[in-house]
């Protein structure tokens, strides 16, 4: 797992630099690809999509890293390292689920129960929520201010 992680972190910062150009490339008006309506919406698109690579990325790196101390075993290390988020914040818990997607480590309790640790920080959680809101809003309206319109395929006899 810790050699995954640089591999993952150079992967990040790459997708974050191509979404920054592309989204001053959009913004340039010598941009034929994007039209001038639309250009403000699409480099707006591209930024948020870059902060939410960012960010998401960011809680990903923490997530993992969280694995690795976990898997480091050696003396002190049952049921969790000294480190481990379940051990600094739950007494007692036996074991312990992470979650990618939310950004979150869960503990879970003898009984099982699963309680949330703050591994990830909430700023970068709520940063890779609301970013990723920017994105999905700043797309549906690059969509909507080229004009176009999603047609029906034509059927077989109707070709002209």
């Amino acid at each position: 797992m810790i050699l995954f992680v640089p591999a993952v972190f150079a992967a990040a910062v790459v997708a974050v630099l191509f979404l920054l150009v592309r989204s001053l490339r959009a913004a340039l008006p010598d941009d034929l690809a994007v039209p001038g309506p639309r250009r403000a919406a699409v480099s707006l698109a591209y930024l948020c999509a870059a902060v939410t690579e960012g960010s998401w990325s960011l809680g990903a790196l923490n997530l993992m890293m969280t694995v690795a101390s976990a898997q480091d075993g050696g003396a002190d290390s049952a049921p969790f390292p000294y480190n481990h988020p379940c051990r600094l914040h739950q007494t007692g818990a036996v074991d312990y689920e992470i979650g990618f997607v939310t950004l979150s480590t869960h503990c879970v309790m003898p009984d099982g129960s699963l309680r949330e640790v703050p591994d990830v920080p909430r700023p970068v959680r709520v940063t890779a929520a609301v970013s990723a809101a920017c994105t999905a809003l700043t797309t549906g309206a690059a969509f909507a201010a080229s004009g176009t319109r999603v047609r029906a395929r034509p059927e077989a006899g109707d070709r002209a």
